[in-house]
């Protein structure tokens, strides 16, 4: 069986017997207003407040097409949270549902809709909303 291996912005598998040659396959262009990206989250607050991201964590949000996953890990390269699922996006609002999750303060999101509203900019993604919980949100994000 071919281990499959991440290569610059494509999968490919290695170690194919089968006589037939990997190929990379490139995933959908995107355009600068799109989500689908890297994100690494800038800024955020919480009902006007601003949240503090412990010292050496690095927040990232993937988005591909359809799905979208954010980690929380360590300098030390440990996840510390993370969560994803499906999302929908049309150019203002956009929609995170969250499948699953792992770590502090995820269990009250899983099998619940985010609703927000997003604006892509100069490489920045400003998103604001309301979350199931009541909290207001705003986050900057940056694409990588």
């Amino acid at each position: 069986m071919p281990r499959m291996r991440w290569l610059g912005g494509a999968i490919v598998a290695v170690g194919v017997t089968s006589g037939v040659a990997a190929a990379k396959i490139p995933f959908p262009a995107h355009s600068p207003a799109t989500a689908v990206g890297t994100w690494k989250l800038v800024t955020a607050k919480a009902n006007g407040k601003a949240v503090d991201v412990p010292a050496g964590t690095t927040v990232l949000k993937h988005v591909t097409p359809t799905d979208f996953v954010f980690v929380y890990y360590t300098t030390q390269g440990l996840i510390t949270v993370a969560g994803g699922g499906r999302y929908t996006y049309d150019g203002t609002r956009y929609a995170e549902s969250v499948e699953y999750g792992v770590g502090e303060g995820m269990a009250p999101y899983v099998g619940k809709t985010q609703q927000f509203t997003l604006r892509i900019e100069g490489g920045r993604w400003y998103q604001s909303g309301t979350e199931t919980d009541g909290t207001a949100v705003e986050e900057v994000w940056e694409r990588r």
